[in-house]
Parts: structure tokens; C-alpha cells; sequence
């Protein structure tokens, strides 16, 4: 009994984590930043914004290709499946009300995207 109210209590625990970046990911974000960390490029030239959605579908678009699917976050990590292609997935390593930063990795290189709430 006292193992079951301990997991139920962790879930919950959970889910509320959870639900808490749901709301802080939910909106508009442009880059501010796109660093390729072995060479210090800044890949972002102003082409790079997301919008996710209260329904967890979302739309991008991302050096000129625009995209829109569904997205999920789950262990510190955004999951996003642009409709009829493969679920990709990239670290969420700061979400606050006005800042979202990924550590991603594009052909083994280290990549660093910093965006800003759009107002």
C-alpha cells in the first residue's frame, strides 16, 4: 500500500512538472542565437521561429522550410513530429517565461539555439 501512494504521488509529481513546461513552451519564440559550438558560427541570421500551440501541435519554420505537426515533452527533452516524417527530438536546456535553449546535434556537431518570446 505505502509503495502504491508513493508512485501515485510520483506521478502526479510528474504530470505536474510536466504541465508547467507546457505552459511556459506555449507560444511564439524567434532566435535570438544559433551557435555551432566547435566553430562559434551563428547559424541563425533572423530565419529561425516556432509556435506551439495549447493543443500541442506546433509550426516552424527553420532556414526558409516551413513545417507544422505535434509536439510532446517528456524528460527534459521536446519531441516535435512535423506531419508525415519522423519524431525528432532535441534537449530543452533553459524554459522560462521569456527564453527557450536547445542543445542539439547536427552531423555529430554540437549545437546550441537560443530563442526569445515574441512579443
Amino acid at each position: 500500500m505505502k509503495k502504491s501512494i508513493v508512485l501515485i504521488f510520483g506521478l502526479l509529481l510528474f504530470s505536474c512538472n510536466n504541465s508547467e513546461e507546457y505552459e511556459k513552451i506555449e507560444g511564439e519564440w524567434k532566435c535570438s542565437e544559433w551557435i555551432t559550438e566547435s566553430t562559434g558560427e551563428d547559424r541563425c541570421k533572423n530565419n529561425v521561429y516556432f509556435n506551439f500551440k495549447k493543443d500541442k501541435t506546433y509550426s516552424s519554420k527553420i532556414s526558409g522550410l516551413e513545417e507544422s505537426g505535434v509536439y510532446k515533452i517528456s524528460n527534459g527533452l521536446l519531441y516535435s513530429t512535423p506531419t508525415g516524417k519522423l519524431e525528432i527530438g532535441v534537449e530543452i536546456n533553459k524554459l522560462n517565461k521569456d527564453t527557450l535553449q536547445f542543445i542539439m546535434s547536427r552531423f555529430g556537431e554540437k549545437e546550441i539555439l537560443t530563442l526569445l518570446r515574441s512579443e
